[in-house]
């Protein structure tokens, strides 16, 4: 366990079902399995680790959301590397309004070239997370 803390809904962003990378990472972490048994879900002490170990090698991509007709595209604006964007997690919203202004915003978090999360955010219109 580590004393270490982030906002709830980081944590819940990365540990969660919606996105498995994490939960992935912890169950096959599991090296006492033999060939042919099933792996167990990782209990949430091994998902705590696996959080702890891959949330601060993540980078992360801002991206706007741009509609042209009935297409939905993103434009890349900014892309911060591991332990660059603290402010980011600790205020999104504020954060996001002053660098980027009233957009809508995609937060993609990436552990290397692998994808982890993403969270979108209507900056200046946002009223909060879906629990």
């Amino acid at each position: 366990m580590t004393n270490q803390s982030v906002p709830p809904w980081l944590y819940k962003l990365f540990t969660g079902h919606q996105y498995p990378y994490v939960r992935r990472q912890a169950k096959f972490a599991n090296r006492g399995i033999k060939p042919g048994e099933e792996r167990p879900e990782p209990t949430p002490e091994e998902i705590d680790a696996k959080f702890w170990e891959i949330y601060p090698r993540c980078s992360v991509k801002i991206l706007q959301e741009v509609k042209t007709g009935m297409i939905v595209s993103f434009v890349e604006l900014d892309e911060y590397a591991p332990g660059t964007y603290q402010e980011l997690i600790d205020h999104p919203e504020d954060f996001l309004a002053k660098r980027y202004g009233k957009k809508k915003i995609k937060v993609n978090f990436y552990d290397g070239e692998n994808f982890v999360c993403t969270i979108n955010f209507k900056v200046g219109g946002w009223t909060g997370h879906e629990h």
